[in-house]
């Protein structure tokens, strides 16, 4: 799947260098690289792979007999045990509890060894499907979490343990909100 989607990149990467690259030489027929239409051809990509990943988290759900809600952003998520605290809102600390697996199994981080994630909600560098799913859930509650790509670390990963373009999977608990 990742591999898939950094080949269709990389694909589209070089075809654009290529053409690029490849003139006459003659000064007169060289094409300048016209970054608005790279721009636009990057971002047709990166839509292809959003539509690729969604599909991938549909199926991965479905073959699991799994009902999660989906936001509008591609956040999927089910709160399996209802809280009954408050519900945190933009500037407010968060505590949680947490382990993170790649979707296709490995734990990647762990509060148990890790420690409780803690931050507040709309600042900092956690990833912006983290923050959205924490404002659904109320102290005390549990869901489990389907951060696609774009929603995560992206690209990059967190350059740790995350490797670029990963579908997160979260077993979360919302301990305490300040």
């Amino acid at each position: 799947m990742i591999k898939m989607r950094w080949f269709i990149l990389s694909f589209a990467l070089t075809f654009l260098m290529f053409t690029v690259s490849c003139d006459n030489d003659s000064p007169k027929q060289k094409s300048k690289l016209d970054p608005r239409e790279v721009q636009n051809q990057l971002a047709e990509v990166h839509k292809r792979n959003i539509k690729i990943e969604d599909r991938q988290i549909d199926d991965y759900l479905q073959r699991r007999g799994w009902e999660f809600k989906r936001t509008k952003s591609g956040l999927r998520y089910k709160i399996y045990q209802e809280g009954i605290g408050l519900r945190p809102r933009e500037g407010q600390r968060v505590k949680l509890e947490y382990t993170l697996n790649l979707i296709r199994g490995d734990v990647v981080y762990d509060s148990k060894k890790d420690g409780p994630k803690v931050f507040v909600v709309g600042e900092g560098d956690e990833p912006t499907g983290l923050q959205e799913v924490v404002q659904l859930m109320r102290v005390g509650a549990r869901a489990k979490v389907i951060l696609p790509s774009y929603l995560a670390y992206g690209l990059v990963g967190d350059e740790k343990r995350i490797p670029p373009n990963a579908t997160l999977f979260y077993d979360l608990y919302l301990v305490e909100v300040h």
